[in-house]
């Protein structure tokens, strides 16, 4: 198989920088170009089940709590994050750049099988964790009209 003839970037932050500038002029010039979670902070996200419940955790390193907003319409969960930049040391010449600032957002699609209703969420240490309880299934009487 050919190997690209792409160089990696010699300063991968500064060329972060330039793809997400990139993007948000990209959003000025035609907001349906990008969907909802592209164009900010790309936060990894793991998520696993147990027996009871759903569990989303998201890294989020140097977030303050009161900076984090999850929001639940129906099955589908948005978490909205602002990352505040810390004031650079005056008279310090950087050399590297690679943290993010900014804000981001992240939808997740919930599976069925979650009470939506029971959903709770947790942050500690960087690190926010969604716990979604998962549904018991209902089984459901039918009835005929006038056989009671």
């Amino acid at each position: 198989m050919p190997r690209s003839c792409v160089k990696k970037p010699l300063f991968p932050g500064m060329y972060n920088r330039h793809l997400d500038e990139m993007r948000r002029l990209l959003q000025v010039l035609d907001p349906h170009a990008l969907t909802e979670d592209e164009g900010g902070l790309a936060v990894p996200m793991d998520s696993y089940e147990t027996e009871s419940a759903i569990v989303l955790e998201l890294d989020l390193p140097g977030v303050d709590a009161s900076a984090i907003n999850v929001v639940q319409r129906g099955m589908v969960l948005q978490i909205e994050v602002e990352k505040r930049a810390e004031p650079r040391q005056e008279g310090a010449r950087y050399i590297c750049l690679e943290r993010h600032f900014g804000r981001f957002r992240r939808t997740v699609r919930l599976p069925d099988q979650v009470d939506n209703s029971q959903l709770r969420a947790e942050y500690q240490r960087g690190v926010l964790r969604i716990i979604c309880p998962k549904g018991r299934e209902r089984r459901i009487v039918i009835k005929e009209p006038g056989c009671e």
